[in-house]
Parts: structure tokens; sequence; C-alpha cells
């Protein structure tokens, strides 16, 4: 009988273990169903009397004892049940008699064996035992079952006797040793840890998977570890007993239950390779389906990847999806019906703004943002006044800035003033967003805030909103210590772009950081509708910082919007001369030679004009159009002389360089042909000098070939 202290330990037992113990619970008030041939019927009378005469006992007996061969089964279960419960010796007999008599009919045998069973009396132990060889298998069975179910010491020491002893059969050896196990009673450890020793490998086996069940030990431990195990064990009492059991079988639980778990993740895994390697990856139905399975690691999966279809067909299930029990898989849903940008999806994450879960509001805002419906506005602007967590906070406003409806500009205005800078800054960033001057005095007053990310956000903001107002206070930021918040500073200036904003840009160029520095220069570089002077200076700093790249990048610009005003044009003539030379800094002659080529046209007496012109053609290898500008420009007039003479003398040193001794040759001799003291004493010797340097090459050139040639002809056979 249980005692206070078991049952205390009984309810401490999580549920799943107490599913063990409900046989025990239930057999004393309800028949245990069974599979297969042992089960009893589903509905047993017990009839209960109390004979008052030996008479009315007697005609008892006999009406049960008559009922134990009626056709119905459920007659003779109640018969044979309601005999036992009179625990009389005189009522015993007739069941005895039927286990024992051969020619007796085996269903009314089966029905006697599980009576016992059910009532749990062990007077039968002997012929259930015998009952174990029996050739029919139906009453070998029953009895192995009803063995188990006795539990009694009486009956656990019959059954450990005849196991062990030698004389007995292998197979009922191992009926009993499994009969054992079910009893679940430490009276039958000694019994089957003794069993151990057989030689017989599966009756070791059946004793083990016994001891395992009656003990909840792990398996996979030896004959020596068992009774090692036993020594330790058999000494405690009953309450330290079932406690150890207890215990252990939470600890068998927990490790069944992530092996449970760690299966249910490979059956996941293994889904989710079959959906990667789906042929036709634009078929949203195989995810459709994913999105419904019983595991969130399939429905992670296939909400991620219906992200890439953006198919409109898709958007219901995943709406549905949205509500899933898993927040990992709601998170992902949400994230997935922000990608894909479908305006049904406004309601359903409007809703999910009230999940339970922070970080699933935080996502649908986030969604919300990137779907952009100002439908969502009113709803989100609700949101900012009831959440107080920072990170869903954050996430609303920057939603309110996504969804541009100016609407939030009000709500958006208080946040500036938020006790945590974290809001500041995303408040400050939203506003430029809306693009509304009604934040621009509170961005204003923003410069001045103590943390520089948000002084840095508000300049930001006002330079996309471009009021001219606020130039003076982005020209103050311009002395900020942080140089992160100067670089903002500039950017807004430049997205300004009035002159008093260029003239601070241009001082903004000498900044200590080269972040801010350059990011001055990009933002003069980009300010739009500037006037032709605010150019012409901005073009002109950049050359004398050799920043040619930019002052090239202006210089174009300024040609192309003002070069058809006829009062500029003598202007447009002084910057195609900057272009040109910056051209020419850069070293791209293929884009400067047609402005020289131009410019020399209007500017004959340039010699800076001509000697850059002459660099470009040689540095492009046009040697031959450098020589026919030298006869224009000497046909024009004699002061070009010294020039042209000079640019000659040089085409010549390079082609010799260049190993072209036939043309440098052919070079000086039509320069003679045009003027025989060659331009003068200071470069006659030197065109002489050349040409004898060309006729020696030319004729040991001549030479080489003749010797090489008479070489081969006295050498025919060599030369074959």
């Amino acid at each position: 009988m249980l005692t206070f202290f078991h049952y205390e330990i009984l309810i401490r037992m999580q549920k799943k273990i107490k599913l063990i113990f409900y046989r025990i619970l239930i057999v004393s008030v309800s028949l245990t169903s069974m599979s297969g041939c042992t089960a009893l019927p589903g509905k047993v009378v017990i009839e209960k009397v109390e004979p008052k005469t030996d008479i009315e006992l007697r005609r008892k007996l006999d009406e049960w004892t008559e009922q134990l061969h009626s056709d119905d089964p459920t007659i003779r279960s109640s018969a044979a049940v309601s005999l036992l419960g009179l625990n009389l010796l005189d009522a015993q007999e007739p069941l005895i008699k039927i286990l024992k008599d051969l020619k007796e009919n085996e269903t009314v045998q089966v029905t006697v064996i599980k009576a016992f069973g059910f009532t749990r009396d062990d007077r039968a132990t002997d012929i259930l035992i015998d009952l174990l060889d029996s050739e029919s298998i139906p009453l070998e069975t029953a009895a192995a079952e009803t063995l188990g179910m006795l539990k009694t010491r009486a009956s656990i020491r019959k059954m450990s006797e005849t196991m062990l002893d030698p004389q007995r059969p292998l197979n009922i050896k191992m009926l009993l040793a499994k009969a054992l196990g079910n009893t679940n009673n430490r009276d039958a450890v000694e019994p089957l840890i003794k069993m151990l020793a057989t030689n017989d490998r599966g009756l070791r086996e059946v004793a083990k998977k016994s001891l395992e069940k009656i003990t909840k030990q792990a398996d996979g431990n030896d004959p020596a570890w068992w009774k090692e195990w036993w020594v330790r064990n058999k000494s405690k009492s009953r309450e330290q007993w079932l406690e150890d059991i207890v215990l252990k079988q939470e600890e068998n639980t927990k490790q069944l239950d992530s092996k449970f778990e760690q299966l249910k993740l490979e059956i996941a895994q293994k889904s989710i390779k079959l959906l990667e390697l789906r042929p036709d990856k634009s078929d949203p139905k195989p995810l459709i389906e994913a999105i419904k399975s019983d595991y969130p690691e399939i429905r992670i999966f296939a909400a991620k990847e219906l992200v890439k279809i953006k198919d409109p067909s898709v958007i219901d299930v995943l709406i549905d999806a949205a509500s899933d029990k898993q927040e990992e898989v709601r998170i992902e849903v949400i994230q997935t019906l922000g990608e894909i940008g479908d305006e049904r999806a406004v309601n359903p994450l409007v809703y999910t703004l009230g999940d339970e879960s922070l970080v699933v509001r935080e996502k649908s805002a986030v969604a919300l943002g990137k779907l952009g419906r100002p439908e969502a506005g009113e709803s989100l602007i609700s949101a900012l006044n009831s959440n107080t967590n920072l990170t869903i906070v954050c996430a609303i406003i920057e939603a309110l800035g996504q969804i541009g409806d100016t609407m939030a500009v009000e709500p958006l205005i208080a946040f500036l003033n938020h006790k945590e800078s974290i809001i500041r800054e995303c408040t400050a960033a939203s506003l430029g967003k809306l693009r509304d001057t009604r934040a621009v005095d509170s961005l204003i007053a923003a410069l001045n805030d103590e943390q520089e990310r948000v002084r840095w956000y508000a300049a930001d903001s006002l330079g996309k909103i471009g009021d001219p107002i606020c130039v003076d206070s982005l020209i103050k930021l311009l002395s900020d210590t942080s140089a992160r918040v100067r670089e903002s500073a500039v950017t807004a200036l430049g997205q300004i772009g009035n002159q008093q904003a260029i003239e601070s840009l241009i001082k903004a160029l000498q900044d200590v950081d080269k972040r801010v520095a350059e990011q001055a220069a990009e933002s003069l570089v980009n300010i739009k509708n500037m006037n032709f002077e605010s150019m012409d200076t901005v073009a002109n700093t950049f050359y004398t910082n050799k920043d040619y790249k930019r002052a090239e990048a202006v210089l174009e610009r300024q040609i192309t919007e003002y070069s058809k005003q006829p009062e500029l044009q003598e202007k447009i003539l002084q910057t195609k001369i900057k272009l040109a030379k910056t051209l020419f800094a850069l070293k791209d002659c293929q884009k400067s030679l047609p402005l020289y080529e131009e410019l020399i046209k209007r500017f004959p007496n340039d010699n800076s004009i001509k000697t850059e012109l002459i660099q470009c053609l040689k540095e492009t290898k046009q040697y031959d159009r450098a020589l026919e500008w030298f006869v224009t420009w000497i046909k024009e007039s004699p002061q070009n002389s010294q020039l042209c003479w000079q640019g000659r003398l040089e085409i010549a040193n390079d082609k010799v360089e260049q190993g072209k001794y036939d043309k440098v040759k052919s070079l000086i001799d039509n320069l003679i042909a045009e003027d025989p003291n060659l331009g003068g004493n200071e470069f006659k010797p030197q065109f002489q000098k050349l040409r004898e340097l060309c006729a020696s090459e030319l004729s040991a050139t001549k030479t080489a070939s003749q010797n090489e040639e008479s070489e081969h002809l006295s050498h025919p056979k060599d030369k074959k």
C-alpha cells in the first residue's frame, strides 16, 4: 500500500512521467485495455453479493461457474472475476480446473487467465508458469502477460525460482524474464542480474531490458556494472527506491525529449534540403505548402524563399502565417510581407503592431515603412504613443519617415525633445525624409544637441528640406568639434547651394579633416543652379588646389550651361582655355586636342597654347599633324621660327629614340630643302649630327643584311 510519502513524490512528477503509473492507478477501478488476444472485453460487470446462507452462496457459485462457458466473452469475464472476488477455495476450484483441463475450450481458458491478472490474484501462479510451455500461442501469451501483472512477492519469488531453474526450457526462462520486467518490482532485480551470467545471448538481452525497465537505468551497462549498482541500491527503503526511479524517469524523459527534438530538427533540415533542390524555383506551390508545415524551421525557410519569388499569389498565405504561434515564423513572414510590398499586407501588419512579441511589433513597423502606404500612418502614430520600448519607437519613427505623409510632422517634432538620444536621432532623420518646413525651427535647435549623432542627423535633414533660413546655423556648425557633424553640415550647405553656402564650402575645402574637405568639394560640384561667376570661382579654386578632375567637371558644366548666351562668349573662351589646360594637367590629350586646335585659331600668338598643342600631338604620336602646324606657323609669322624649329628637332629626336632612322633622315632632307640653314646656327649642328647618325645606322643595317645573304648563299645545304 502506498504511503503519504509515495503520493508526495507522485505529485511532483511531470505529466509525461505520470503516464507510466496510470496502469497501477487505473487497474484498481477499471479494466485495462490490452492489445491482441489478451484484451478483456470493454465492459465487465463484477457482481458483488454477500450471500446470507450456504444455500444462496452455493447457488451463486453454480451460476457463475456455468457462466464461465457462456458464448458472450463479457459474461465469461464477469463470472471469472466475480468468483475470484469471493476469495474462497470453493470459488477458485472451477477456475483452476478449467486451466488444468487440456480439453477445455481455449477462449474460456484465456478469459480465466486474464481474470487472474485483472484481480492480481496469485493463487494460480504455478499453473500460469506451466502454461508458458503450452503449444497454444494464445494461452502462452495470456499467461506471460498475466504473470507480469500479478506483482505480488509470492508470484515474483515463484517466477524467479523457475527462471533460475537450470532444468527449465530456454523459452520459459525468456518469457519469465520479460514478465518480471513488466512487474516493475524491485524484488525482481536480483534474479534478473543473475540471469546476465547465462550463456544464451538472447536471454541475457531480455533480462537486461527488464532490468532497465524496472530501474530506469540507461542501456549499455555490463553485468559487473549491474552487480555493483545493486550492491549500492538494494538496501534502500521503498520510498528511496521509488524516488530514485522517479528522478531517473525524469532524466530519461528529458533525454527522450532531446532526442525527439533532434529528430524533428533532422526531419526539418532534410525537408528544407528538398525544397532547396526543387527544380522550378519560380513555382510558389511547394513553398505555400511548406509554410503550413508543423515544423517552424520549414515555415521560416518557406517565408524567406517566398520573398525571392514576389508572386502576388502568395500574399494571402503569408497573411495567414503572420498569426503563426511561433514567434520566429511571424517575424520572418512579416519581414517577407514588407519585402514583397503588396498593399494587401497593410492591415495585417497594422494588426501585428499590437503583437505580444516586442520583436514582432518592431518588424511590423519596419515592414509598414517599406510598404510606404499612407493609410498606415494613423495606426503608426497611435502605436508611437502607446509603446515605450526604444527599439519599437525608433522603428515606428523611421517607418513614418519612409511613408512620407506630412501628417506625422507635428507628432514627430515632439520626440526631438525625448530624453533618449537614440529617439532624437531617429526623429531628426525621419523629419528630413518628410521635407516639411514646419520642422526647420526644431531641427535648427537640435543642431545644439549634446549628442553629436543628433546634430549630424539634424544637419542632414535641414539640407534635405533646403530652406535657406538655416544657412547661418549650418555655417556655425562648420566649427563643431566633431568631423562627422562638420561633414553633415557641408553636405547640407551643398544641398541648399546659395551664394553664402558656396563661400562657406570653399573655406571648408581647407578643413583639417580630409573627409570634411572631400565632402565640401563634392557638395560644390553637385550644387544646382550655380551662376557663371560662382562656377568660375569654384573651378579656379579646384585648379589652384590641383583638384583637376573636379575643375574639369565644373568647367565643362559652365560651358554647357552658358555657351549659348551671347554676352558671355568671351568669358566662355577663357573657360575653354582653362578647361584645355586642366585636361593638359590631367594628361588627357585626346580630349584637350580639339580644344587647343580651336583656341589656336582664336589666339594665334599665344605661345603657351601652341606649346601645349604640340605636346599633346607628340603624346598622341601625331607627328605629321604637328609638322603641318609648324609649316603653317612659320608662314604666318617669322616670330614663330624658333618655336617651330625647336619642335621639329624634338620630333626628330623622338623618332631616333624609336629607331625610325629612315624617317628621320627623310625629315631632315625635307627640312634642308626648305631651309639649307636648318633654322640657324642653334639648330643646324644638331640636325646634321642626327642625319649622320641615321646614315650610319642605315648603312650598318644594310651591311649586316648583305653579310647574312652571302652567308646563306655560301652554305646552301645548311640553309636546306
